[in-house]
């Protein structure tokens, strides 16, 4: 397994190569475009063997660019796994690692603020208070479109639904002529609770979760034709990624933000750029990777990370990049429970719990069977490996000023600590023992 890089303690001024029309003789990408989509979990997708369900947007983008199967999040919490993907940092390193902590400190590099000093203009337009600008993401933004205030109210709202999160970016881009642009797009609609619009709550029924996917689809599908209209798209970099998966009521969990297993871990990913043929990928890959890999189609260099280029891999210059994805749980400390870490390497992933948990993948995708009795060793060295990185940041969850609290309780998570009668000894109990003592909002 391949140890993390050390992170640079200064940020080395970039050249203004993006600006220009050419790159190395080639027509230098114009614009990017990330589309996050919040609590989607990759396998409820029809790009990856959904069949229930019809998404032409991210269909397209399938065909169309590179597909990875085994994407993983650092996490199954909103803001710490959106500034990973920001700065490319892990959350020990970037500090964000509850959606109550203390917001992204400005001595971070935001992927904003280094496209932003290439000459490109910044919009982003996020779709829930999670992501408001005080949580530390506005960084390098000159636009930074909020929830705000619901249509003829006073009420300041929780969320909005995609099409007006895309409403306003369609918006911005007209604003922006000519100019490079970065924009980011965060679509919140597939979160509890699930209540998709027309014809989506009729169509899907049956699964409305999934509806509320189809429903950002259609949005995103608006958001790729503005780009074609504008003769952007060609000349673009897009990437749409899961920031966490959805538990749907597995293993006692009915949404996400306790377990580290697949179904909240493993996201989509699709990058699409104008460099790029299409192609599938299977290789492990992270959420960190991103920013790395976005200054590399650019051919910008990357601020120090956690993550690499995926270029490289999406050129079949090499097979295998060997990565490591290393995720966390801390929410579990405001109930009184034992936080998780989770380490994959290749085909086995850890589960680092009072009660360890071991799976080999390539045999048993769906974690069914512990092995950690069996691969004890195994087991120890990746533990490890997982205590080394976590350790690199504070571990107890932060206080939340009684303003967040009250935004993220009306959301559904709990901001103090609850804590539950333990059952043996003083350790705090594994989560798995204790799951069905929580009664989710």
């Amino acid at each position: 397994m391949k140890p993390l890089p050390l992170l640079a303690v200064s940020f080395v001024s970039l050249s203004l190569a993006a600006v220009g029309f050419l790159v190395h003789g080639r027509p230098a990408p114009a614009s990017v475009v990330i589309v996050t989509l919040d609590t989607t979990r990759a396998d409820r997708l029809s790009p990856y063997g959904f069949m229930n369900v019809s998404l032409p947007a991210l269909e397209r983008l399938a065909r169309e660019g590179v597909v990875f199967d085994q994407a993983m999040s650092v996490g199954p919490l909103t803001l710490p796994a959106h500034t990973s993907l920001m700065t490319g940092l892990l959350p020990p390193h970037h500090g964000v690692r509850d959606n109550a902590d203390s917001p992204l400190a400005g001595s971070h590099t935001t992927l904003a603020e280094v496209l932003r000093r290439c000459g490109f203009r910044t919009g982003a337009f996020v779709g829930s208070v999670v992501l408001d600008p005080d949580r530390g993401l506005d960084q390098g933004f000159e636009k930074y479109g909020e929830v705000g205030h619901a249509p003829d109210s006073k009420e300041r709202r929780r969320q909005r639904p995609a099409n007006e999160v895309v409403d306003d970016a369609i918006r911005w881009m007209a604003s922006v002529e000519e100019s490079p642009f970065f924009l980011w797009v965060h679509l919140y609609d597939a979160h509890r609770p699930y209540a998709p619009p027309e014809p989506y709550a009729t169509t899907y029924g049956h699964n409305p979760y999934v509806g509320e996917i189809a429903f950002a689809d259609a949005q995103l599908g608006r958001l790729l034709e503005a780009l074609e209209q504008r003769g952007v798209l060609e000349r673009a970099v897009v990437v749409v990624a899961g920031d966490h998966g959805e538990a749907l009521g597995e293993r006692g969990e009915q949404d996400h933000g306790i377990f580290l297993y697949d179904n909240v871990l493993r996201v989509p990913l699709m990058v699409r750029a104008p460099s790029l043929s299409p192609a599938r990928i299977g290789e492990v890959v992270r959420l960190t990777d991103v920013m790395p890999t976005v200054l590399d189609l650019l051919e910008q260099p990357s601020p120090a990370t956690d993550g690499t280029s995926l270029v490289p891999l999406m050129h079949g210059r090499v097979t295998d990049l060997d990565l490591e994805a290393y995720s966390e749980s801390i929410y579990p400390e405001r109930l009184g429970w034992s936080p998780l870490r989770a380490l994959r390497v290749g085909r086995f992933k850890l589960i680092d719990a009072p009660r360890p948990e071991l799976f080999d993948l390539a045999r048993d995708p769906f974690e069914e069977k512990n092995i950690y009795e069996e691969r004890r060793a195994l087991g120890a060295t990746m533990a490890a490996r997982a205590d080394r990185i976590a350790a690199a940041g504070q571990m107890a969850p932060q206080d939340a000023t009684p303003e967040l609290r009250e935004r993220l309780n009306a959301l559904g998570y709990l901001t103090r600590t609850r804590p539950i009668p333990l059952t043996g000894g003083e350790r705090l109990p594994d989560p798995k023992d204790v799951i069905h003592l929580l009664q989710r909002r």
